[in-house]
């Protein structure tokens, strides 16, 4: 199987899985792209780089998660319970998300452990609330799939994937919300990172175990490709190990790449 032939595959099993999820993921890629112009034409840094950068790399995560969760819905044999109205909150947590986050990028200002006035901590509390609820419900419908498995491997590593991604992503966020930053060390900006993700070079950085672990939600799957069962669990078994080896090292202030 070719690529450009799975990629289609793929695409088409999203949209028969969620339509709604399908065209959302859509319209945030161009949104991503539009970012990545004002990247071009807009002068303004936060934290080193773009004020544009942030929401162009959520447009683009949170694409990636409504591709995968209408693709992992597509597998169900049967109407799931719970998992119509899971999608919807999806959508509507992403867009809630996502519109917090421009709107500061357009100030030129951080979303992210903005709590400067009273009317920013709450709305940082509030875009926070929804940011768990992505985690959440990503990992009920996973759950759904899990118990529709039936002996199908692929099935189970995107159930799997799904909720092992929903449960470190939770975690690992969780403690960087609590610190209220991802730096631990070195130069607390951006423009010394690696360069498309921009985590620090200098000191330790908590978005890389996050990254990690979030991403179980696919590289479980795509090890199912395998048709081996222990490859998909030894995949599950290096994302844990990988967000725990990352996160000690960040919390110990040790950078991924040291520059």
């Amino acid at each position: 199987m070719n690529n450009s032939y799975a990629i289609t595959e793929f695409l088409k099993a999203a949209r028969r899985g969620s339509p709604l999820l399908y065209w959302s993921a859509i319209v945030m890629l161009v949104g991503s792209l539009a970012c990545y112009a004002l990247l071009i034409i807009d002068p303004r840094l936060f934290n080193g780089v773009s004020v544009w950068e942030k929401p162009a790399k959520f447009f683009m995560s949170l694409a990636v998660l409504g591709l995968t969760i209408g693709w992992a819905v597509s597998l169900l044999q049967e109407k799931a319970r719970g998992v119509s109205i899971s999608t919807k909150i999806l959508f509507f947590a992403g867009w809630i998300e996502m519109a917090y986050i421009v709107y500061r990028a357009a100030r030129g200002e951080g979303s992210h452990f903005n709590t400067d006035t009273p009317t920013a901590a709450i709305l940082y509390s509030v875009m926070g609330v929804f940011a768990l609820s992505l985690t959440f419900f990503s990992g009920f419908i996973g759950w759904r799939v899990w118990q529709n498995r039936n002996g199908n491997l692929m099935r189970e590593a995107a159930g799997l994937g799904l909720m092992l991604g929903a449960i470190l992503a939770t975690i690992t966020a969780g403690y960087l919300s609590s610190l209220q930053g991802h730096w631990i060390g070195g130069d607390q900006t951006d423009a010394t990172g690696v360069g498309f993700f921009h985590w620090s070079t200098t000191g330790g950085d908590l978005r890389v175990s996050h990254f990690i672990g979030l991403h179980a939600m696919q590289f479980m799957p795509l090890a199912a490709i395998s048709a081996n069962r222990r490859v998909v669990y030894c995949v599950g078994l290096l994302c844990i190990l990988a967000t725990a080896i990352t996160f000690a090292m960040a919390i110990n202030g040790v950078p991924l790449l040291r520059a």
